[in-house]
């Protein structure tokens, strides 16, 4: 009988499993509940991971912190989160053409802004547990702009005014 079975008794394989699946579905739904309250769970595109709001006091900055602003952002936002990006762009940036693509077997979004027929700026939309670079290294290259946001950063709120913000500086504006 090894440690964990004397510790937690028999069968600690099949409970630590159990827990592990528990644990993942009430994730699976407080994320899906947090990213989209207004829509359907059975979402194609994946959920933004909201953290819970905290009554800690811990700081908040712009566009980060514990609890999520008053402000629109991509959790309160009723859609995806590649639909809320395109929204703010749209709406915020009308000089540019618009051409969004799926990307990783739809794990990441690729925006790209056009002027007439020059990239003027290129956006990834990709999980804060994704390493990959290829669209970063490639717009390095071909000296295109470059911007990064992570949909499912704890406690990262991609507000309206933090997406432009970080977009304009992006196009020189």
């Amino acid at each position: 009988m090894g440690f964990l079975d004397k510790l937690f008794g028999s069968n600690v394989a099949d409970k630590i499993k159990n827990a592990a699946e528990t644990v993942a579905k009430e994730a699976t739904n407080a994320v899906n509940a947090a990213a989209n309250p207004n829509s359907a769970a059975s979402n194609a595109r994946p959920a933004s991971a909201a953290p819970a709001p905290s009554s800690s006091g811990a700081e908040s900055g712009f566009s980060w912190g514990p609890t999520m602003p008053d402000e629109e952002n991509q959790f309160n936002y009723p859609g995806t989160y590649d639909q809320y990006f395109l929204y703010v762009y749209s709406k915020n940036f009308p000089a540019y053409r618009l051409t969004s693509d799926s990307i990783r077997k739809g794990r990441a979004t690729k925006i790209t802004f056009w002027n007439g027929d020059a990239r003027a700026l290129v956006v990834e939309l990709m999980s804060d547990t994704s390493s990959a670079d290829s669209v970063r290294y490639n717009c390095h290259k071909e000296h295109v702009p470059y911007l990064r946001f992570y949909y499912n950063h704890p406690g990262w709120w991609n507000t309206k005014a933090y997406v432009i913000e970080r977009t304009k500086k992006a196009l020189n504006q």
